[in-house]
């Protein structure tokens, strides 16, 4: 049962989009209405200055003024590319000269791209400029529901209490289940194979077990000669640290019995040949609460932010409605199943 705090924290959160559309400035909770205001205001002091200044592109047509095409990258251009990415892949790129230059270099290369496209009119069909602006419409949606997101969502959550509660109410889940070390030679049999292609594969597995026992060759030599698992044959044949629980039927109860670093006779499963070869195998543990506490605040902080942008859905459909009556919903799929329409009717 989760604790009375963080009940109350969801209630406060999902009614800020349940409020009746009269009680609530959704521009006011975005602090739009009052950059506007501050901007007309400016506007209407500085306005003397207004002409010394008519060179700057505005914080408003910056975007307008950027769909000419244009062959050069400025400085502000950059500024608004690393204020729009991720600040863990802003900070890579910042701290490393040729990776920058290679990201500016990927920049440029997209827009003589977009000039090309632009000189040849690709915009102005139809549905070219379609997939544009619906591709416009769901940057706005997302835009829309993060800026709201992120207004209403407590900068201090999840307190260390809300991770330690769910911590302590989820152990279960915070547990390492017994691992192994494997390493394999794999030889791929399937149904597309004829009887002489499976006989030979078996054959050739059979012939390499041997020599690996008979010590005329090593596991990982044989790996990378022989198998076909391409993950693992460059590594000699190394599989990593596998949960056991995960181990194919056909290979669990065979390295289970194994001795460590011992190498086992030919093994099949329904993907084909296996030699396997056993390594250590790490104990199952419990993960403690401050080796857990990143993974669940992030848990924690997806989930109220799923459950907000529900709300946000809900209440956006309440205030601002679509039309949608079904019966036409279902007149339209049976048109387009049977392909009455002509391409170029108008609904």
């Amino acid at each position: 049962m989760k604790s009375i705090k963080y009940i109350v924290l969801l209630v406060s959160l999902m009614a800020i989009v349940s409020m009746p559309v009269n009680a609530i400035s959704i521009r006011g909770l975005l602090g739009l209405d009052e950059a506007e205001s501050e901007t007309e205001e400016a506007a209407s002091k500085d306005n003397a200055k207004s002409a010394n200044q008519s060179s700057q592109t505005t914080d408003e047509n910056w975007a307008k003024s950027k769909l000419v095409a244009n062959s050069t990258i400025d400085l502000a251009l950059v500024r608004r590319l690393m204020a729009n990415i991720d600040s863990t892949q802003r900070n890579a790129l910042l701290a490393d000269e040729a990776v920058f230059k290679q990201f500016i270099q990927q920049e440029a290369n997209n827009l003589s791209v977009i000039s090309a496209a632009q000189a040849n009119k690709v915009g102005e069909d139809s549905n070219t400029a379609f997939l544009m602006q619906r591709g416009a419409d769901n940057i706005l949606r997302e835009v829309y529901l993060n800026k709201l997101i992120e207004l209403k969502l407590p900068k201090d959550f999840p307190s260390d209490e809300q991770v330690k509660e769910y911590f302590d109410n989820n152990k279960d889940k915070f547990v390492i289940a017994e691992r192994m070390h494997v390493w394999q030679v794999f030889f791929p049999v399937n149904d597309t194979m004829d009887e002489k292609a499976v006989k030979q594969s078996r054959k050739t597995a059979n012939s390499v077990a041997g020599d690996i026992k008979k010590g005329k060759i090593d596991f990982a030599g044989a790996a990378i000669k022989y198998s076909k698992h391409t993950p693992s044959n460059a590594n000699g044949g190394y599989m990593g640290l596998i949960n056991t629980a995960d181990l194919k039927p056909g290979l669990k109860k065979e390295l289970l019995e194994l001795g460590e670093g011992k190498v086992s006779g030919v093994l099949t499963t329904d993907t084909g040949l296996h030699i396997v070869k056993r390594g250590s195998i790490v104990s199952e543990r419990k993960v403690t609460l401050e080796e857990s506490r990143p993974q669940i605040r992030t848990l924690l902080i997806n989930q109220v932010r799923a459950q907000l942008r529900k709300a946000i859905f809900e209440q956006a459909a309440k205030t601002y409605p679509v039309d949608l009556p079904p019966n036409k919903v279902e007149e339209w799929r049976l048109r387009l199943k049977t392909n009455l329409d002509a391409p170029t009717a108008k609904q």
